[in-house]
């Protein structure tokens, strides 16, 4: 497929790529001299569009947007980015950063759909091409780097083929299928959280800040040991955790599931150990003083450290009139030992991000100014660092000068063009010194210059001089 689109690179075609399957899905791309514009089709493509604008125009409402253009409307999608833009409230490198995620994925998929096994054989799919001459939106919404998003789309499918996930498509959908195969597993609770049948990998990635490879190599020792499954279409979860047994249950019909997720506690399916103590119905039920609160006669045991474990009593629970522990259903806790917190850092506080491929860079930069109360945003994709400033809204702007995709220069030309970020001061990170680069970097408009490797006393000096705390 690589090599069809250079050709049609090569010979400037204006048109669409038609590239039909005999028993699967089938996917449309269009070109502009040679350029892809725009993409459509696949089995998930109004949910691409429908995570696509909630990615990157997350202020809007979803709904209204579908308003916009009639039902009818030839290119309706392409128009709909159109009306966004003419009404300004997308901006242009939103726009550019949408449409080639749209054109990465859906060249993702297609590779997938290629090169994937079939049933288990050694035989690829075949995929029909056939073009259209001059079949393409009247208008130009913008220019999309070809090459670039070609190369961005074989380097992902490479990445997931090799991570042995070829046969899985990221546009399917986990389910939850065993839940007592959770038991035991320490981020138990996250996953039933998680994972509720309503989104793809692709959509939980989304939701969590992930990358879709990581998430799913994180899900695929449950798939294997079947306590997840993946389905090609929603499954809403129906599937909760039996009042005693921990086994599966109905959510749906059972009135009396009442399972708690609080953030700091961990819960624990199985029945507790015969040696606990239990807190019986009739000895709270007939205290009133107690501020132990029953209802059923269900025991949830929350996981303790293994040293220094105190087990609440029936007696210590009733008798005490100021006990702050409550619980339902006749439930017994033993709170784990919290964890140290965590530097808290002001929300006031000047955020500060770093647009860096080095991971190194960011880590230190973070390090340096989390220890100064300072707040981080660390951003290592060149490709979609300016939309993710638009985002974040920084005070003030850490720019490496060269990076892979888009450099340096391209990107602090882009910030000074965007009105939300044309007055943030932005220093450019560089191993290079010389005299070129100092011009160079004043004219596409940036604050400063700061050599590299990052020093604490250097970057700290840096943000004092421009940034007024």
């Amino acid at each position: 497929m690589n090599q069809l689109i250079e050709q049609l690179q090569t010979k400037l075609f204006t048109g669409k790529l038609n590239l039909e399957s005999r028993d699967g899905p089938s996917w449309t791309l269009y070109f502009r001299l040679g350029r892809l514009i725009w993409q459509a089709g696949g089995s998930n493509a109004d949910e691409r569009w429908r995570r696509h604008l909630s990615h990157y125009c997350s202020n809007l409402d979803l709904t209204q947007l579908q308003e916009l253009v009639s039902p009818q409307e030839s290119y309706r999608e392409y128009c709909i980015l159109s009306k966004l833009r003419e009404q300004k409230l997308i901006e242009q490198q939103q726009l550019i950063s949408l449409i080639t995620s749209l054109i990465a994925e859906v060249l993702f998929d297609i590779m997938q759909y290629i090169e994937a096994k079939k049933d288990g054989n050694n035989q690829a799919r075949q995929l029909s091409p056939t073009t259209v001459v001059g079949a393409v939106p009247g208008f130009l919404l913008a220019v999309i780097p070809t090459e670039e998003v070609l190369k961005q789309a074989t380097q992902a499918w490479q990445e997931w083929r090799d991570a042995g996930l070829a046969n899985y498509s990221p546009n399917l959908y986990p389910v939850i299928q065993q839940i007592e195969l959770l038991q035991g597993q320490a981020s138990s609770k996250q996953i039933i959280s998680l994972v509720d049948g309503t989104k793809t990998l692709r959509g939980l990635a989304q939701k969590r800040s992930r990358d879709v490879l990581a998430l799913t190599r994180l899900l695929m020792p449950l798939v294997k040991t079947g306590a997840i499954a993946f389905s090609p279409t929603p499954r809403l979860r129906k599937i909760g955790i039996s009042q005693e047994t921990g086994n599966q249950s109905s959510t749906v019909n059972n009135s009396n599931f009442s399972l708690k997720t609080e953030e700091d506690t961990v819960i624990q399916t199985a029945p507790p150990p015969i040696s606990k103590q239990i807190v019986s119905p009739s000895s709270t039920v007939n205290n009133s003083n107690s501020s132990l609160k029953t209802e059923q006669n269900t025991v949830i045991q929350v996981v303790t450290p293994a040293t220094n474990r105190q087990i609440v009593s029936p007696s210590s629970a009733v008798n005490n009139s100021n006990s702050s522990l409550k619980t339902e259903q006749n439930t017994v806790i033993q709170v784990a030992t919290p964890t140290p917190s965590k530097t808290i850092i002001d929300a006031s506080r000047p955020l500060v991000a770093c647009v860096d491929d080095s991971p190194t860079i960011c880590r230190s930069l973070e390090e340096i100014l989390s220890q100064q109360g300072y707040r981080f945003v660390g951003i290592q994709d060149s490709l979609t660092a300016v939309l993710k400033l638009i985002k974040s809204k920084p005070d003030f702007i850490f720019l490496d000068l060269l990076m892979p995709k888009v450099n340096g220069y391209e990107i602090c030309s882009q910030i000074r063009k965007t009105p939300s970020l044309k007055d943030v001061p932005v220093v450019i990170l560089t191993g290079k010194d010389g005299i070129v680069d100092r011009m160079r970097t004043k004219l596409v408009g940036a604050t400063d210059f700061l050599g590299k490797p990052v020093e604490s006393e250097k970057v700290l000096n840096v943000l004092h001089k421009y940034l007024s705390v």
